[in-house]
């Protein structure tokens, strides 16, 4: 099943150190689907940094953790929220469920994204007069990811 996530609910940052917490909840992960489990999370791998730090084996095929560190250990000990890529015949297309990352550089990560084998739906670009810069990037097997870029602190 794949689990839908919502703009509210990732906003702040999806698998940052940050996380919004509101009344006790926080984010613990987000899941995408791919034919292709090891494929995609090579993907997430090369585009966003991330670090697997689980398989889990089913007839179906696998799922993959992945996790932020600066190698596989520091990963595995991050509490933050992770990616888990599910082995799936058919990815779901919800024009609202996504993925979220927030970003230092928006331009450099979209450039990251199409290295690696994903697309730009909407390359970066300023939104409204907030400071904030915002892309829309898609994975090879079609699952939205959000680029938000928030304005620099002064």
């Amino acid at each position: 099943m794949i689990e839908k996530i919502t703009r509210l609910g990732v906003a702040a940052a999806l698998l940052a150190s940050a996380t919004i917490v509101a009344a006790g909840v926080s984010l613990n992960s987000a899941r995408v689907a791919g034919k292709d489990a090891v494929a995609l999370g090579k993907f997430y791998e090369t585009a966003f940094g991330l670090k697997e730090v689980n398989r889990l084996t089913f007839p179906g095929g696998v799922e993959i953790f992945l996790n932020f560190g600066d190698n596989v250990d520091a990963a595995k000990k991050n509490a933050g929220a992770q990616v888990v890529i599910m082995q799936s015949d058919s990815a779901a297309k919800d024009a609202v469920a996504h993925l979220i990352f927030n970003v230092t550089d928006a331009a450099a990560t979209a450039a990251a994204v199409k290295a690696a084998g994903g697309t730009m739906d909407r390359e970066p670009m300023p939104f409204g007069n907030t400071g904030l810069v915002i892309g829309f990037a898609v994975d090879p097997a079609g699952n939205r990811i959000e680029l938000i870029q928030r304005p620099a602190r002064r």
